[in-house]
């Protein structure tokens, strides 16, 4: 998918890791795309990986710190992982925060060390092989841990904590995204991207036992009229 995104002098600054000196030489010299908007510059990067240099990446990386006490890092081992991640800040957060606000990552990224430590000490709740959260990392027997590859994560947004129903219907209507996966409108949301990109929404219900379960379902533009249902 193109980048059509445009950075900041600020943002692309901390992408490329320069100084305001650096970037002045770079656009001088026509190393780098941009647009003049009034006094501003805003940048298009020539390469999608320097979006793992993004601070929401890293949320969706470091989003275990303080949570599970981990020794190893948290970073992807597979090339497909690490895009899919470029894919999840460029199509889904990095919108998202531009139009509603800060995310905070309540469920991000899980490696396959990070996945033996959850699954060990809290697995409650977790379904690593379909929740597309460990993207296309492998374990110990060099068996994908989620076979629909993609990645994950799942978030709130600042100020709209109690009206996640909100983000739902515009990222249903707006983004282009694989699953999502609703559980009410104080919950955070389950949001992937994959090679399908199924445009699959999930609304997720409670049994009687207070356990989640799988209610309605619909895809593409069934989608959308299912999003306007469940927020009316």
């Amino acid at each position: 998918m193109p980048n059509s995104l445009t950075f900041s002098s600020k943002e692309t600054k901390l992408l490329l890791g320069i100084t305001d000196c650096e970037l002045m030489h770079m656009r001088t010299a026509g190393e780098l795309q941009y647009i003049k908007k009034g006094n501003a510059f805003l940048y298009t990067l020539h390469d999608r990986k320097l979006l793992l240099n993004h601070p929401i990446a890293a949320k969706v990386i470091n989003w275990h710190v303080g949570k599970h006490d981990l020794s190893a890092d948290n970073w992807p081992r597979k090339e497909n992982t690490l895009n899919s991640l470029i894919d999840l800040v460029e199509q889904i957060l990095i919108p998202l925060e531009r139009t509603f606000g800060e995310l905070h990552i309540t469920y991000g990224f899980v490696s396959a060390e990070l996945n033996r430590h959850i699954q060990k000490h809290s697995p409650q709740g977790t379904y690593p092989s379909i929740d597309q959260h460990s993207g296309s990392e492998v374990n110990t027997a060099d068996n994908l841990i989620c076979d629909r590859n993609g990645l994950a994560c799942d978030f709130l947004i600042k100020g709209f904590e109690q009206c996640m129903d909100e983000i739902m219907g515009y990222i249903v209507n707006n983004l282009s995204f694989d699953k999502l996966y609703y559980y009410g409108a104080d919950r955070p949301i389950h949001i992937s991207v994959g090679q399908e990109n199924a445009k699959h929404l999930q609304v997720m219900g409670i049994s009687k036992n207070g356990r989640r379960i799988p209610g309605r379902k619909a895809f593409g533009e069934d989608a959308i009229a299912l999003a306007a249902e469940v927020t009316e």
